[in-house]
Parts: C-alpha cells; sequence; structure tokens
C-alpha cells in the first residue's frame, strides 16, 4: 500500500509536470500568435499606405508637370506680350527691383533714395519671366502641399486619426 501512495505520489507529480510544461507551451504558442497577429496587422498598414503613396505621388507628379509646362510655355510667350519695344519704352525703375529682391528674399529693402527712381537695367519681359518662376515654385509647393493632405485623409492614416 505504501509502494501504490508512492507510486500514485509520482504519477500525479508526474502529471503536474506534465500539465505546467503544457500550459507554458500553449502560452508561448499563443504569444506567437498574437506576435504574428501583429505582424500581419503592419504588413496590412504598411501594403495599403504604400499604395496609397504611390497613387499620391503620381497625381503630384502629374499636377505638378502641368504647373512647370504652363509656367514654361508664359515664359516662353512673354516677348509677344512684354515687347522689346515695350521695355525700351518702360524701364523699370531701381526701386521696383529692389522691392522685388526684397520680398523674394522676404526681408526688408534698405531706406528708399533718389536712385531708386532712376531706370535700372532690368526690364519688364527679364522681371516678368522672373515673377512667372516664382508663381510656378509657388504653385508647385502649394501642389506638394496638396498631396501631403490628400495623403494624410487616406486610409491607413485616417482611421488612425479616428482611433485616438
Amino acid at each position: 500500500m505504501r509502494y501504490l501512495l508512492i507510486v500514485l505520489l509520482a504519477l500525479l507529480a508526474l502529471a503536474a509536470g506534465v500539465m505546467r510544461w503544457q500550459q507554458d507551451h500553449i502560452q508561448r504558442l499563443a504569444d506567437d500568435v498574437a506576435k504574428a497577429q501583429i505582424q500581419a496587422v503592419i504588413a496590412g498598414f504598411e501594403t495599403s499606405a504604400a499604395r496609397a503613396d504611390v497613387h499620391v505621388i503620381t497625381q503630384y507628379v502629374d499636377r505638378e508637370r502641368v504647373v512647370r509646362q504652363v509656367i514654361h510655355t508664359i515664359q516662353r510667350e512673354t516677348p509677344r506680350y512684354v515687347t522689346p519695344r515695350t521695355d525700351a519704352a518702360f524701364p523699370l525703375p531701381v526701386g521696383f527691383v529692389r522691392l522685388h529682391d526684397a520680398a523674394a528674399a522676404a526681408d526688408l529693402p534698405g531706406p528708399p533714395g533718389a536712385a531708386d527712381a532712376q531706370a535700372s537695367g532690368v526690364t519688364a519681359s527679364d522681371a516678368a519671366v522672373v515673377i512667372a518662376g516664382n508663381y510656378g515654385t509657388c504653385h508647385a509647393i502649394r501642389e506638394q502641399l496638396n498631396a501631403l493632405i490628400d495623403r494624410l485623409q487616406m486610409p491607413p492614416y485616417r482611421e488612425a486619426a479616428l482611433d485616438e
């Protein structure tokens, strides 16, 4: 009877050990499944983001190309609108050039003087080409910002923002 009790206790201890090992094994498997699910969600997020990025970038590049083509056409056609005769008849004053350069640099010009009223070597057609280029850059940056806004309003960023 005593041996039977020892054998039963040994079997009971062995069963408890096996159950503990099995519980640890099941917990590790559950952790692995949870990690795999997280990785799947991350991969889905990245895939969705990559698809959306390609779409937005393609739209942005197309819009930016149109802006650049329009600006290039305007610059190329400037002599038709501001002829050399007009350039000779209406020279730009030094003050205009100084103000334009100050605005381009986002800096205040120095105090005005008598020299500001004199004619500069910059023609109206030259100024028109530069100003058109500046507006083109402004429009290209606007398109880039619109593309960024569009991208942030698309999944998965939109869902992430709604979850917060």
